[in-house]
């Protein structure tokens, strides 16, 4: 479009040069030609800042992009019942009619082909960001103590938590137009020619990738569907798959079907920490902003070993009235810290810290979660019924530039 506009700018030139050359004024049809030309330039700086605008929006992109039409669905897939769809799925002569109503409705929106229960993500999003390790309710008060359940001890989810963008409801494969160079300025003297300098794009591609869990339930378990035994239900199926869809956003290699995550993204800054040093932890802010890539909140990554390492190192050796390299557990050079054990260490034992703009980081979900029910499987003879749930993803990162990883923590 920049393109077309230059050329009809240079066409109007031409024209305004003919008339000054002769020495007259404009021919009816060269006034003619004058007022189309106008007009298209018009047009054409609207589309562009259109165009402009759609970029703007796509780089300040909020932490989630999610939902289609007036949110009513929305909210009516919150209250789907996932042991309700299982226990129709067995056979069973339940009220499952909102069930199947919202799963027909999303294998509409989604055009996808489920092999099972069709399950929207609402269900189980707030979940994924924010199952740490809570407490279940009851789950059936006249046999159990449901009030004292005591969920395993999981790791708190990372890349949601720390901004990153969520792109729900996808259809097909995603690309994303991105610029990679742009046209360059250039000063002439006076009659000298500019040299042509063209702008670069490339695409950023979200495609989907399959990951998911088997496990089983007990047909009492099932059967006894008061509301805590639902959440109960719906915390089992997405705890495993939310977590490995979060390890792989930040360590994914691309291999065995598993995406490409922040660490081993193109363009990504090596930074290092293994003294570590004030001046390390500004270096890494520092390869982000050089680059003209701190775009979106700016915050830490790091295993708790990691903030109790830095929280006992002195910013000046050996002199601790100078403070530490991090004074507060959630604050490190003036940026926020997510923690959480999703960040692993080594048996060196190192860890790794990543610092970055974390807008940057894509995660998409192609709409609902695939459950299959087989009442037939290796528990068949105790009454328990295996559950598979399946889910379709993808990550990207747009640039990254936006982020420095440092690996070799000593803690």
């Amino acid at each position: 479009m920049q393109e077309q506009r230059s050329q009809a700018v240079a066409e109007m030139r031409r024209l305004a040069d003919a008339v000054e050359t002769r020495g007259d004024d404009y021919t009816a049809e060269e006034e003619k030609r004058h007022a189309d030309l106008k007009k298209d330039i018009t047009n054409l700086d609207a589309k562009i800042q259109r165009a402009k605008d759609i970029a703007d929006i796509e780089r300040s992109a909020p932490a989630v992009v999610s939902g289609r039409g007036d949110g009513a669905y929305e909210d009516r897939a919150r209250d789907f019942s996932v042991t309700t769809a299982i226990r129709a799925a067995m056979g069973e002569r339940v009220d499952d009619g909102r069930e199947r109503e919202l799963s027909t409705e999303l294998k509409r929106r989604s055009a996808r082909a489920f092999t099972g229960i069709a399950v929207p993500d609402e269900v189980f999003m707030e979940k994924r960001t924010l199952m740490t390790s809570g407490a279940a309710a009851d789950l059936v008060p006249n046999v159990h103590r449901g009030d004292l359940f005591i969920d395993m001890r999981r790791s708190a989810i990372m890349t949601a938590r720390l901004g990153a963008t969520v792109l729900d409801g996808l259809t097909g494969t995603i690309d994303i137009p991105k610029q990679t160079a742009s046209s360059a300025a250039q000063w002439v003297a006076e009659d000298s020619a500019l040299t042509e300098t063209d702008a670069n794009f490339t695409d950023v591609n979200l495609a989907p990738k399959t990951v998911g869990s088997l496990t089983s339930y007990s047909r009492r378990t099932l059967i006894n569907a008061v509301p805590a035994v639902e959440q109960l239900v719906r915390r089992d199926l997405a705890a495993v798959v939310a977590r490995a869809i979060d390890y792989q956003a930040i360590f994914g290699d691309g291999s065995a079907g598993t995406p490409t995550g922040v660490v081993n993204a193109s363009g990504v800054a090596t930074s290092t920490l293994a003294t570590p040093s004030w001046a390390e932890v500004l270096a890494m802010i520092a390869a982000i902003q050089s680059e003209d890539a701190d775009i979106g909140s700016l915050n830490w990554a790091m295993n708790p070993a990691a903030v109790a390492k830095l929280r006992a190192t002195n910013k000046v050796a050996a002199e601790p009235e100078h403070g530490f390299l991090m004074t507060e557990p959630g604050s490190l050079a003036g940026y926020g810290v997510g923690t959480s054990t999703a960040i692993p260490t080594t048996a060196t034992p190192d860890t790794t810290v990543i610092f970055g703009a974390w807008p940057q980081l894509l995660i998409g979900r192609w709409s609902g979660t695939d459950i299959l029910v087989n009442p037939y499987g290796s528990g068949y003879a105790a009454g328990r019924v295996q559950v598979r749930a399946m889910q379709d993803v993808d990550v990207a990162v747009r640039h990254g530039e936006s982020f420095a990883v440092a690996a070799d923590l000593a803690v």
